[in-house]
């Protein structure tokens, strides 16, 4: 079953020993490496290209930030510096993990970028043990040295951000922590797939997920927020656990797995996905349109907001401007605005009798390949769970999958490899 690299960062002040930490682990564990970056200055001595840096001219990193390449950049005594997001993933799909020491603001960047990213804060004992540093260097003058301890007062200001925080005291001490961070994060069940050990005991649940290796599947997650002014918005229920579960199944299969998530509670997709954020149901049928072209599955799993308001407001409205009415306009169909011209699975949230039938009116409707029905009705099922199940339907043919109740995780690997199935079928047919 396939495993996923991770992506760690550490960072801290100026002298806190982040770079020592991070050699450390890379010189520790297997299949780890450090992160290359990009830059625009020029080579030095016997630096080699795509080993030390990746170097480019100042068009070309122009070019790479318009298109969002970068995880983050920054401007580093005159050229630009940046971590590629494109390397990045595919160090990380091909199963080893990317160490990366940067400067606290990078991190964030990261963060925002690439929410599964293990984020560790490196600090000294205390502000004198800095300070202590930085003058034992020998490389910065009394000025530069006060200029880094102010720096380090508005890097502490943003550790929230961080996953973990490391004392770097007493070195070994410290290299012992990262350590224990590294294993403990290497053991997550997002970075791991479904463990082998766990698949003998439903035989033949997953059979077909190899059909999706080196296929590209994009996934559409979450809710959709359709803003009534500037503070408010109309929305629904959806956690996107259900979407996440999905890109990690395909992940797991083998398939280059976009996610386009909604303003979820869920957006931690394992590293090698990439991730595109959108708001509205509309930013969400232009970044569909964009993924869709060259994707050979669409997963639309996001509960997208059937309606939204016909005339928001600009700025925040006020309680004491007295009553408020609101019309709401229908949003588009995101599945059949995008015609997408890739086998197409939908999902459906159906309450009472009647609900196949209605399901496969969805279907035939939106032109999917398959549909998977939730019965909303069924405790612990569907919005704001941990677990669900329900049916497999196609388009094709009358038969039906039953999905077993389970974690979403588990219910994903059954969806996927059932679609896996039934595509292996029709292509032999």
């Amino acid at each position: 079953m396939f495993s996923s690299g991770m992506l760690f960062v550490l960072a801290g002040p100026s002298g806190a020993g982040k770079t020592t930490l991070a050699h450390h682990l890379v010189g520790k564990k297997d299949e780890t490496v450090f992160s290359v970056s990009t830059t625009t200055r020029a080579s030095r001595g016997e630096e080699i290209h795509g080993k030390d840096y990746f170097f480019v001219n100042d068009d070309e990193f122009s070019s790479r930030v318009e298109n969002s390449y970068f995880l983050e950049w920054a401007h580093v005594h005159g050229n630009r510096y940046g971590t590629e997001g494109a390397w990045v993933r595919e160090q990380m799909a091909q199963g080893r993990s990317v160490i990366l020491d940067i400067d606290v603001q990078g991190a964030v960047q990261i963060k925002e970028a690439m929410p599964s990213a293990v984020l560790i804060f490196v600090l000294p004992a205390s502000r004198d043990a800095l300070r202590n540093r930085l003058e034992h260097r020998n490389t910065d003058s009394d000025k530069t040295v006060e200029k880094r301890m102010k720096a380090a007062a508005g890097e502490v200001s943003f550790m929230g951000v961080f996953d973990y925080f490391v004392c770097n005291d007493v070195l070994e001490e410290a290299k012992s922590e990262v350590e224990n961070i590294f294993l403990a994060e290497s053991m997550r069940l997002r970075n791991i797939g479904w463990p082998v050990q766990a698949l003998d005991y439903h035989k033949g649940y997953t059979d077909g997920l190899s059909f999706w290796k080196g296929k590209t599947v994009v996934v559409s997650s979450g809710p959709t927020r359709e803003m009534i002014d500037d503070v408010r918005f109309v929305s629904n229920r959806s956690s996107g656990l259900m979407g996440v579960s999905m890109a990690e199944a395909f992940l797991a299969a083998g398939a280059r797995v976009v996610l386009v998530s909604g303003p979820a509670f869920n957006m931690e997709p394992p590293g090698p996905v990439r991730l595109v954020k959108a708001r509205s149901a509309g930013d969400m049928l232009k970044a569909l349109r964009e993924e869709v072209v060259h994707a050979d599955l669409l997963v639309m799993a996001a509960a997208v907001s059937d309606f939204t308001p016909a005339f928001p407001a600009s700025g925040k409205l006020k309680r004491e401007e007295g009553e408020v009415s609101l019309t709401l306009a229908p949003t588009s169909d995101i599945t059949r605005s995008l015609e997408a011209s890739c086998p197409v699975l939908s999902f459906a949230l159906e309450y009472g009798d009647g609900a196949v039938e209605r399901a496969r009116l969805k279907m035939k409707r939106k032109g999917a390949f398959a549909i998977f029905l939730n019965m909303g009705d069924t405790p612990n099922v569907g919005m704001e769970t941990a677990c669900n199940s329900g049916i497999v339907l196609f388009a094709s043919s009358n038969k039906r999958i039953e999905i077993p109740f389970g974690s979403k995780k588990f219910v994903a690997f059954g969806i996927a490899a059932s679609l896996g199935r039934e595509m292996e079928r029709s292509d032999h047919e």
